[in-house]
């Protein structure tokens, strides 16, 4: 069975421990919040009250050969950069740690996170993005770049098959499955399905290609991507790099801590 470590009990730990527990794992909770702790107890493995900065507790109360930690240690940015690097020095090999900024991103990932994920910023662009387009109906980033979407699709295409419209040469989309008008349930796409008005789409693609097929209307979904994207650039080329950061920040961050 595998087992997981879940440090800190934010938003978003708490959110990973309803799907864990849901499943057919160990899990373990860690927490300074004693009330947190009493709260989920009884619904995990192992539960600690324990300081996430204190190296010597974390290291006695989990396990080496766990699979997994996941470190949500709400806004107090200095106690994940350094819960991080304990779990990173103990050679667990898979290390998920959430980041409040690009900038603390940056650090969680010097000091030892295997992957950082950015929730509210993931959130919000799931909500913003089909507020705006209104052929998209939900959607969902799946990796940098790439998303998932609900999506009907532009008159032009009604009335062709799939093979027909070509979608993923001439748009770089792939379809995964279709639902017709008030249907609850997606069903696997037929290469000779025709296309209608009251089709939603279930399609895999970048997010500027998602913007490019959304309509003529929606081109201010069109802007707000190639903004976002723009942006990213900027923040990645002005982003201090590592060795700046390890001298700065890191250096003066774990003074007096060794």
């Amino acid at each position: 069975m595998k087992q997981f470590a879940i440090i800190g009990l934010g938003n978003f730990g708490v959110r990973v421990l309803e799907e864990m527990v849901q499943l057919n794992v160990e899990v373990m909770v860690i927490d300074r919040d004693s009330e947190l702790i009493e709260e989920y107890k009884d619904r995990v493995a192992a539960a600690y009250v324990v300081d996430a900065i204190k190296e010597d507790l974390i290291r006695k109360v989990i396990p080496d050969t766990i699979d997994a930690a996941i470190v949500d240690l709400g806004h107090t940015t200095e106690a994940s950069i350094l819960c991080t690097n304990y779990l990173a020095k103990m050679g667990i090999s898979k290390v998920i740690a959430k980041a409040e900024t690009d900038q603390h991103g940056e650090i969680l990932r010097i000091v030892g996170a295997t992957d950082v994920v950015y929730p509210n910023r993931e959130a919000a662009r799931r909500i913003t993005l089909p507020l705006l387009a209104t052929s998209l109906s939900s959607y969902f980033p799946i990796s940098k770049g790439m998303v998932i979407a609900e999506l009907s699709l532009p008159s032009h295409l009604h009335g062709k098959t799939i093979v027909e419209a070509d979608l993923r040469q001439k748009h770089r989309l792939n379809i995964v499955a279709v639902r017709h008008g008030a249907e609850s349930e997606y069903r696997f796409v037929d290469p000779g399905h025709k296309i209608h008005s009251l089709d939603t789409m279930l399609v895999v693609g970048t997010e500027a290609d998602i913007a490019k097929i959304a309509g003529p209307e929606d081109t201010r979904v069109r802007r707000k991507i190639q903004k976002g994207e723009s942006e990213e650039e900027g923040r990645a080329a002005k982003r201090p790099r590592p060795a700046t950061l390890r001298g700065s920040f890191l250096r003066r961050l774990f003074r007096g801590r060794r």
